[in-house]
């Protein structure tokens, strides 16, 4: 019988964030509420009406597993003006009534962590969100954290190495990419070293790396051994600060990465991204 799953992976999701992931209306606990701004309505848009009812769509044929990668919320850091709350337990709260819809729904979920200074040490808040959509525990422990930095992953024989924190994508349009497949081809190569040696150690078949809110994909081929690597887009738009760093690109990619695996192969793997501008244009005539 055949073994099919699609991986669905999301990151940078920054829920708490005024330019971050955010449903229509967020209620407060002193009483007040927080409405979305128009940018926020287009993502909310395509995460509910688009992204997931595909994912879904999919599911009838082939089992799903989840892995939100993280920075899942976007926490109270470096005296930023553009957070709705600078609570973590309300931001905690909105991003568990996202999630667990989907994670109730999925075959499996995993949380992995993102960076401390939006998630805090230890990624408490991301383990506290883990703990409430209950995510599966790495090693099929029946307690203990349900979220965990770095996730090694077996898909019916495909081999998936997952971290929040990874290369960028590239400062110029000429070298983008090249630092993913550097560091991928650091990590395939010392795998396959290892292996030579009689060490118990996989390479890599697919390698995702999220962080830096740009979609990339690379494919590496060593000695034989292919490695698919990606780095996700997010769920945020531009902030001040990436506003400062990368003012010539117009947007953050908006969207997640599904990859279908069929008996043992990647048979598919497709970025789905919102196309939309978030740059405004002035025109005198």
């Amino acid at each position: 019988m055949k073994k099919s799953a699609q991986v669905v992976v999301t990151s940078d999701h920054h829920i708490g964030s005024t330019v971050g992931l955010c449903p229509p209306e967020v209620y407060l606990d002193d009483g007040g509420e927080y409405k979305q701004t128009k940018l926020q309505a287009e993502a909310w848009k395509f995460w509910d009406k688009d992204f997931w009812p595909y994912v879904w769509k999919q599911a009838k044929s082939r089992k799903t597993i989840l892995v939100f990668n993280g920075d899942l919320v976007d926490g109270d850091h470096h005296a930023t003006n553009q957070i709705w709350t600078k609570s973590v337990f309300e931001q905690v709260r909105v991003a568990t009534d996202i999630l667990v819809k989907h994670t109730e729904r999925a075959d499996a979920s995993y949380i992995v962590r993102g960076t401390a200074a939006h998630v805090q040490p230890s990624g408490t808040a991301e383990e506290a969100i883990a703990q409430k959509v209950k995510s599966t525990r790495v090693g099929g422990a029946p307690v203990g954290a349900r979220s965990i930095y770095h996730l090694m992953l077996n898909v019916y024989g495909v081999e998936m190495n997952i971290a929040h924190h990874g290369p960028n994508p590239g400062r110029r349009i000429w070298t983008h990419g090249n630092e993913l497949r550097s560091y991928t081809r650091t990590i395939v190569l010392d795998g396959l070293i290892s292996r030579g040696r009689g060490e118990k150690v996989v390479p890599p078949d697919v390698l995702i790396r999220s962080h830096v809110h740009r979609k990339v994909q690379e494919t590496c081929n060593d000695y034989g051994h292919v490695c698919l690597s990606f780095v996700t887009p997010a769920w945020q738009w531009k902030t001040e600060y990436a506003h400062s760093i990368v003012s010539h690109e117009d947007i953050s990619d908006v969207g997640g990465l599904i990859i279908d695996i069929d008996d043992g192969e990647v048979t598919n793997a497709e970025f789905r991204i919102l196309p939309i501008s978030q740059s405004s244009r002035a025109t005198f005539a």
